[in-house]
């Protein structure tokens, strides 16, 4: 009798009031991550499209969240999972990552995260969770690792706090690299220090045709040039290496292969 009793009460539903604290995580979650990329794009003045990524992503995420839909959590799921996936193939991420001097990009960065990592790893539990239809073990070390997470972005955050700066020397002397390989840049979104020049090398023989502006999401051609960008003008890159800088005002630059859509460089003078 005791043992019947036993299973009954593991086989507890999952009912609404037991997801909502973990409902509720996710959202907060997700809305940070909206509010630290709308506030990346204030601060920089510009509207960046990674950027507009995690922003869209993220308010989807908790829309969805906040619905009674039973399997509410997978969207959110799978939107975390993605947006903290798909930027790393331009390489912004890990530098921004790995230089907290950049205290802008690397505090939304490691909000942006921290939140994601959270908001994915708490949908996984109330999925697994849904799908045994029961509480399950995995409650008891939810609480815990939400902590830990927590902890985790904060430290984070810490450190580029303290991070000291580099010198205007140092600065003013460095150098980013940009490959072309035959039809895209790597990495498509570079950031540079006041003074830093840019450095773009070809990979393959294939000609490109850069100039200052950018490729539209229809794939047609953006030509212009913002404010304090260095001017690119029909510069040939087939095989070789070109320079271009010192840039010295800070903002968001584009240049842009002529011949190949979809061709796009973004930097970032900080």
């Amino acid at each position: 009798m005791a043992a019947e009793t036993s299973t009954r009460v593991s086989d507890k539903r999952v009912t609404a009031g037991d997801r909502a604290p973990f409902q509720m995580v996710v959202i907060v979650a997700l809305l940070i991550v909206a509010v630290a990329s709308g506030l990346a794009q204030l601060l920089s003045g510009a509207i960046i499209p990674a950027e507009m990524g995690f922003l869209l992503g993220a308010l989807i995420g908790a829309g969805v969240m906040a619905t009674p839909w039973r399997w509410s959590m997978t969207i959110p799921l799978i939107l975390s999972v993605l947006l903290i996936i798909g930027p790393l193939s331009s390489g912004f991420p890990q530098y921004s990552l790995s230089h907290p001097t950049d205290r802008i990009p690397f505090a939304t960065l490691v909000i942006q995260y921290g939140m994601l990592t959270l908001s994915a790893g708490v949908c996984l539990v109330l999925l697994v969770q849904e799908v045994r239809g029961s509480i399950g073990l995995a409650s008891r070390w939810t609480g815990p690792g939400i902590a830990a997470t927590v902890g985790l972005t904060l430290g984070a955050l810490f450190i580029g706090l303290i991070a000291q700066p580099e010198s205007a020397a140092a600065s003013t002397a460095g150098t980013q690299t940009v490959h072309l390989s035959a039809s895209a840049f790597a990495p498509n979104i570079v950031a540079l220090h006041k003074g830093d020049t840019l450095t773009l090398v070809g990979d393959s023989t294939t000609p490109h045709i850069l100039a200052n502006g950018a490729w539209r999401e229809d794939n047609h051609p953006a030509p212009g040039t913002e404010t304090g960008a260095p001017t690119v003008d029909i510069v040939q890159v087939n095989g070789d290496t070109k320079t271009s800088g010192p840039l010295t005002t800070p903002g968001t630059y584009h240049i842009y292969c002529t011949i190949h859509p979809g061709m796009t460089l973004t930097i970032s003078v900080v």
